[in-house]
């Protein structure tokens, strides 16, 4: 295992996590993309040696996490039950690790079928029928204004709970990294790449943290998060590519993925909180 490479994923991992708990109680449709936001993508393309095999599993896995995500905020109650007088650090890990086993399962079996299902361009299409379908039909009323206790970094995160959930995802994540380590096959750097852990631990956080129909607002935008990454993904491993058969180097290769999450980024910030009040107008008749 390359010590600085997976150093640098877990810590780009972790500031996902912190993030996407943080951005998801302020704003719920941005958080809801930035569930599947392609951060760990980027860092599997400097570790890969076949970009486009990894992608070819991403762009299926993603769907996946898309859909699991919607499904994981509307049977919240239900996936695992839980009685409500368990300690919510209990019914936190609890979930995480009921969670990341039913994805598991899902992820696995799209992985091993990689090579019959996987064509960006059709899955893009069938990710936006059901991105599309769904915001038509289940768009909700747009939800109330975090309260500042909600929001506030220090409260969500520099508390002894909070450094339990750290704890907690660092651990997570060193045992999945240690094991995707175990093979060189672009499929399982793909597979182990799309692992969505922040989301998993963001998402558990707020269900014990957030109003159970606030956390429903997640799910307005969330199938859109595979939208941006499919053509990340493309786009990326093709730019990868190029760079080494020029022999650009590592920090060639560095800077191109950091401009890459720094454009996938922006699309977000600019782009949906206009789609969001667009969405609310028509939903209220205006």
């Amino acid at each position: 295992m390359d010590i600085p490479i997976a150093a640098t994923r877990l810590l780009l991992g972790l500031v996902a996590f912190v993030l996407i708990g943080w951005l998801g109680a302020r704003d719920k449709r941005i958080g809801g993309v930035l569930f599947t936001f392609p951060l760990l993508n980027g860092i599997a393309m400097l570790t890969g040696a076949d970009p486009k095999g990894i992608a070819a599993t991403i762009y299926l896995v993603v769907l996946w996490n898309g859909g699991f995500f919607l499904l994981l905020m509307e049977w919240l109650e239900l996936l695992p039950p839980l009685p409500r007088s368990l300690h919510r650090e209990a019914k936190i890990i609890i979930r995480i690790v009921v969670w990341m086993a039913l994805w598991a399962v899902g992820a696995t079996v799209l992985a091993v079928l990689r090579d019959a299902l996987s064509f960006p361009g059709w899955l893009f299409i069938l990710q936006l029928l059901a991105a599309g379908l769904w915001i038509a039909r289940g768009w909700r009323a747009p939800p109330p204004l975090a309260s500042p206790a909600a929001i506030s970094f220090r409260l969500m995160w520099l508390t002894r709970s909070g450094t339990l959930r750290l704890a907690c995802f660092v651990a997570a994540f060193l045992l999945l990294l240690g094991i995707a380590s175990t093979t060189p096959d672009a499929r399982w750097i793909g597979w182990a790449s799309a692992i969505p852990l922040p989301g998993i631990f963001a998402l558990a956080t707020l269900s014990v943290t957030q109003a159970r129909d606030d956390l429903k607002s997640l799910g307005d935008t969330v199938l859109l998060g595979p939208l941006l990454v499919i053509p990340f993904n493309w786009l990326l491993s093709r730019a990868i590519i190029d760079l080494r058969l020029e022999a650009a180097g590592a920090t060639a290769e560095i800077v191109t993925v950091v401009a890459f999450w720094a454009a996938a980024a922006a699309i977000v910030f600019a782009l949906v909180p206009r789609f969001a009040r667009w969405r609310d107008r028509r939903r209220a008749g205006g």
